[in-house]
């Protein structure tokens, strides 16, 4: 097949979660090309050197403000430019390439109405709070997620899942999970650093937490710390810690396996690779996204993450609350990506059950 697989550039997290994806693809032989805008560009072009990258339309979204109505009606009529910009962007991708199928990460304006379009996306809900905008906002969902042909949720579909309402409550026949992916690897390695700060998301907020971080950790003295910066460009203050801008697969793989507490946000990306991996973590959301908080109090809530908001950091009294958190949920052995996305190609007709692809 010809497949092009397009992740979101809103944060990294987008783009690391859709590479176990891309790598099947690639794996079977198919003839994969893929899109994104921004940072997510070097990203894939590091993971993925052999491989074309087309640059779309950045959605461009920032969060100044706590409050994340505001944030999204400040940015709205921008998304939807965006969304309608690279719908006519991947179209022309599409005629050139000659795909077969579309996967998308979270780009609302991947859908073509004469090819296989699929959408991977966990945040179904928006948990504000004000039924008002959580009802507009359901509808606004609907309108773009069933364009596609089928919804693909990274995520268990039992009790020991990672995404509860955002995903869990959200009705339709086409959804399918498809297991908490990662691109990471389980290692067993000797511990290396007592604590990694892997930062991610988007500005002010990622150089606020940096600084609050940093700020706090120098207390630490006696501790291995390493810092993910997550960002290309240079500090704006010397650290006495081993720091990393951006980190390959292969090397965060490394770093966090060899790491006895991680401190990160509660991006869903960040909790899939932690599930993997089995690595306690102080989870700190980022302000102005409800997701993020929803998922660090209900994690907590289940016992699994410690979390603490931006504004009550004490590095004193959390560092030792995280580490008594059991850090990932115990489940049942889950199926292999591999076995669920074949599934997933019978049904849209890619694959013959029993005798290879059409």
């Amino acid at each position: 097949m010809n497949v092009l697989i397009t992740p979101q550039h809103w944060g990294l997290g987008h783009i690391t979660r859709s590479i176990p994806v891309i790598r099947y693809f690639v794996d079977r032989g198919d003839q994969v090309c893929l899109a994104c805008s921004g940072a997510g560009i070097e990203l894939l072009q590091k993971e993925f050197p052999q491989l074309k990258c087309y640059e779309l339309i950045d959605y461009a979204v920032k969060y100044p403000s706590k409050n994340m109505v505001i944030n999204m009606m400040f940015y709205l009529f921008n998304i939807h430019k965006a969304i309608i910009v690279e719908h006519f962007q991947i179209k022309k991708i599409c005629k050139t390439k000659n795909i077969d199928l579309v996967i998308s990460d979270a780009r609302l304006g991947a859908f073509q109405s004469k090819i296989k379009s699929v959408i991977i996306s966990h945040h179904l809900h928006f948990p504000i709070g004000v039924w008002l905008f959580e009802k507009v906002s359901a509808i606004w969902i609907d309108f773009f997620y069933k364009r596609f042909d089928e919804l693909w949720i990274p995520d268990i579909s039992s009790e020991q899942n990672l995404s509860g309402s955002l995903a869990h409550q959200y009705k339709w026949s086409k959804k399918h999970f498809i297991g908490a992916i990662s691109r990471f690897n389980k290692l067993n390695l000797p511990t290396k650093y007592d604590i990694a700060v892997v930062l991610s998301g988007p500005e002010p907020q990622r150089s606020y937490l940096e600084e609050i971080l940093l700020n706090q950790l120098n207390a630490f003295t006696d501790k291995r710390i390493i810092i993910v910066r997550g960002v290309s460009s240079p500090m704006t203050s010397p650290s006495k810690f081993e720091t990393i801008n951006l980190a390959g697969s292969e090397q965060l793989n490394t770093i966090i396996s060899s790491s006895d507490l991680i401190i990160c946000r509660s991006g869903y990306t960040s909790l899939l690779d932690l599930h993997k991996l089995h690595k306690k973590a102080l989870l700190i959301p980022t302000p102005g996204q409800p997701e993020q908080i929803y998922l660090a109090e209900e994690l907590m809530r289940k016992k699994l993450f410690y979390q603490v908001s931006q504004d009550n950091i004490q590095l004193s009294k959390d560092i030792p609350n995280a580490l008594l958190y059991n850090a990932y949920p115990v489940s049942k052995e889950e199926i292999s990506l591999e076995k669920i996305l074949e599934s997933r190609l019978i049904d849209l007709g890619f694959i013959s059950a029993g005798r290879g692809d059409i």
